[in-house]
């Protein structure tokens, strides 16, 4: 990973030397002075390796292209040249829609000092992180957070809308960040930045009316399987050594068969494991161990190398959240059970790992569940398929056939307005986030929050209605901005880079084309991906119905975490801002009621795993940026 940063003033200035001197101090730091600086009259470029330039430009990108071939072949250049120059070549000779041809992981930022015109852009998936401030008259970007925030005139002041959507896990907001003045270049998205305004554009959108690529169903599953082997080889391009981070699902235990099948003869699978004295009752829906299953895997190739972790009690990192927002400056999407990957990710460190796959993108793509199979059925008039179907999705829930038919037919195809509608008639707020949330409920009035919740088509309820094509592509290319930037950022924040398969672009606008009734068939959701993936997982994966509980013993590290929770709420309260966004007095009841057997604090988990530990987390982040800002 290349991270660059850079600074353009307008008008008839230059960069200030106090600026560009830390601008080189933040990049000396992260490169240990291994880095290139290139200017203009009007701006200036930082990178850890030198980039070509033309027609007087300034030019850094931090690129890894999967379709390289096929674009150096189009720009009659030599394939041997870099990632980051292909990008350049690619950009200068046709803009956006050259930029729209790449795949694979990109950002970069390009300046045009005749037209005064800076450009900055980020690949469909958000694989890249890039950062922008607008003051007065600069712009100053970089593709690390942390760097952006410590060049002088950059504020550092929290955004108190986006906290509150935050705390509420609203996920739809594209640019805007959690500090307030900061943005962010989104995934598929171009930013033009001039004196006057900065013009933000898709330069991509996928296409949502494309027919099945095929009729036969034969021929979708090939086509599946010949698209993912490829995502993986394009993951493992000049990979010596390969890390997966494996569990019993399809996704990645995929990933690790496929790299196997293809001769990768070093790949190290690592699997996090509940404690062995874990008390975790049996559930006809849930399983907690995942080492069966990836034994199972193991078995059918032995090329795959076995890591299990077993996380205890709390990681330094969640012990002491300060350590964690120094490093990434922002708070964690799901506190406590992104602290159960640190023990995972430590191991992976420690190994020396370079790359590291995983399948976080799968479920949206090729292992998509189908939940809108019903719907589907009947927008094409299959009204006796649609009971048949529902009825055998009721024997798999042990669900009666009207529950089935009200959440798996009703909430997919009724109008927003008509569900919130008979919620409220049920004598419930539509927008009440309480029962997994501790925002304080004047927010939702004073910072207007029912308002923007309607603009961006948030439902705190997880009602998931409308196109089913739609409703998936905005969860791949558009949503989830603050997990994409963290993610994003791996290789700076651990060393190691964090790429998915099942990301592959070519592979999702595929499976957006594959007919939703494929994806879940006889009451069994994922029934496509098991098709893809029988010809490589064993049947402990395949012909599993339940899903996988990982961090099972989530509530003992809660406990282990309940006397830093309960000396942290006197230093929310006296924070105006945190004060005005969590409800307080709802968090110290939480404690003060706190379970005192483990079962009952699992019971309760929208209220203790979701809501108190993201309130608490939280608040120390507002505590953090106002200690920094003193």
């Amino acid at each position: 990973m290349s991270p660059f940063a850079g600074l353009v003033c307008w008008g008839d200035g230059s960069p200030t030397s106090e600026q560009e001197q830390q601008l080189v101090a933040i990049m000396a730091r992260r490169f240990d002075g291994q880095f290139h600086i290139r200017r203009s009259e009007h701006a200036v470029f930082l990178t850890p390796v030198s980039d070509p330039s033309c027609d007087g430009a300034l030019f850094a990108a931090d690129a890894r292209l999967d379709n390289r071939q096929e674009i150096a072949a189009r720009l009659g250049v030599r394939v041997s040249i870099g990632d980051a120059a292909l990008v350049q070549a690619a950009f200068a000779q046709s803009g956006d829609k050259a930029i729209a041809a790449l795949l694979g992981a990109f950002a970069f930022a390009h300046w045009d000092e005749e037209a005064r015109r800076l450009t900055l852009a980020r690949d469909c998936l958000g694989q890249r992180s890039l950062f922008y401030h607008r003051g007065d008259g600069f712009v100053v970007f970089a593709s690390y957070l942390p760097d952006l925030l410590a060049v002088p005139g950059v504020p550092r002041a929290i955004d108190e809308t986006m906290a509150a959507k935050f705390l509420a896990q609203d996920h739809n907001e594209r640019e805007r960040t959690l500090y307030r003045g900061i943005d962010r270049v989104a995934s598929r998205t171009c930013v033009a930045v001039t004196a006057r305004h900065a013009e933000i554009r898709h330069y991509w959108a996928p296409r949502l009316d494309a027919p099945p690529a095929y009729a036969r169903e034969e021929d979708l599953v090939a086509r599946g399987r010949e698209l993912f082997d490829r995502a993986v080889a394009r993951c493992l391009r000049e990979v010596p050594r390969a890390a997966v981070l494996t569990s019993g699902g399809f996704d990645s235990s995929a990933i690790a068969a496929t790299a196997a099948r293809q001769g990768h003869s070093d790949i190290t699978c690592y699997t996090g494991l509940p404690p062995d004295d874990l008390d975790l009752a049996a559930s006809p829906f849930t399983y907690f161990d995942e080492r069966p299953p990836v034994e199972a895997l193991a078995r059918l190739h032995p090329a795959l190398r076995l890591k299990f972790v077993t996380p205890r009690g709390m990681h330094p990192l969640y012990e002491n959240c300060m350590r964690l927002f120094e490093r990434q400056a922002l708070p964690a999407w799901g506190p406590i059970d992104k602290a159960w990957f640190y023990s995972l990710e430590d191991a992976i460190e420690a190994d020396g790992h370079r790359v590291v796959l995983d399948g976080a993108v799968g479920n949206y793509g090729l292992s998509w569940a189908g939940m809108f199979s019903l719907a589907a059925l009947a927008r094409r008039g299959k009204f006796l398929c649609l009971l048949r179907e529902a009825h055998k999705i009721g024997q798999a829930r042990d669900q009666p056939l009207g529950r089935v038919l009200r959440e798996d037919l009703f909430r997919r195809i009724a109008p927003r307005t008509l569900q919130r509608l008979v919620t409220r008639l049920h004598g419930d707020d539509p927008d009440a986030v309480g029962f997994f949330s501790l925002l304080s409920p004047a927010a939702l009035d004073t910072l207007g929050l029912r308002r923007h919740w309607k603009e961006d088509q948030f439902d705190p309820r997880s009602r998931r209605f409308g196109d089913p094509r739609r409703f998936r592509a905005g969860l791949l290319f558009d949503k989830f901005q603050i997990s994409r930037d963290i993610r994003a950022m791996s290789p700076m924040l651990r060393g190691y880079e964090l790429r998915d398969p099942h990301a592959d672009r070519e592979l999702l606008e595929f499976c957006l084309t594959v007919p939703e009734t494929l994806y879940r068939r006889e009451g069994l959701p994922r029934w496509y991906v098991r098709q893809v993936f029988a010809d490589r997982l064993p049947a402990e994966i395949l012909q599993e119905r339940r899903r996988g509980a990982q961090n099972a013993g989530w509530f003992e590290t809660l406990n282990a975490r309940r006397a830093i929770i309960e000396s942290e709420i006197a230093g929310i309260a006296a924070s105006p801002l945190a004060d005005r966004l969590i409800d307080v007095p709802r968090l110290k009841r939480l404690v003060s009621a706190w379970p005192e057997n483990p079962r009952d604090l699992r019971m309760r988990a929208g209220e203790y795993r979701h809501g108190l530990d993201r309130a608490c987390h939280f608040g120390q982040f507002i505590r953090w940026v106002e200690q920094r800002n003193a």
